[in-house]
């Protein structure tokens, strides 16, 4: 009878108590219009879990050349759903690797995302601190 008891209180207090899970992530900006709807870009960072600079920067270049014409907006949106598919936790390096694919078809040639962190142009000396 006593183990029942212990149980049952154990019980009670798991259940009772509020119980929250969640993931730390940077913060998601959202555009500053009054539209409740997200960007392309916004989108994809989202879902693409696209938490360091260089990789929101590559999604950024992405979105210029969907603007520009070079590569069509369902593309993006495929690739980006194929992606998470593949594997709904980091879906990045999936995206990255099968839109570089998608884009040679199209005669249109993306830097890997290593390539252009460090062929993008750094901070001015001004804002670099001197030892």
């Amino acid at each position: 009878m006593r183990t029942f008891v212990k149980f049952a209180a154990i019980f009670i207090a798991l259940t009772a108590t509020p119980f929250a899970v969640g993931q730390i992530t940077s913060p998601r900006i959202l555009s500053s219009g009054r539209t409740t709807t997200a960007t392309l870009e916004e989108q994809l960072i989202n879902r693409l879990r696209a938490t360091r600079d260089d990789q929101r920067a590559y999604i950024k270049h992405v979105v210029d050349l969907t603007k520009k014409g070079k590569l069509e907006r369902k593309l993006l949106v495929a690739v980006e759903r194929y992606a998470v598919r593949r594997n709904s936790k980091y879906p990045f390096p999936f995206f990255e690797r099968a839109l570089k694919y998608e884009a040679a078809k199209r005669h249109v040639t993306l830097p890997t995302v290593r390539n252009f962190a460090s062929t993008r142009p750094s901070a001015p000396a001004s804002t670099i601190p001197s030892p």
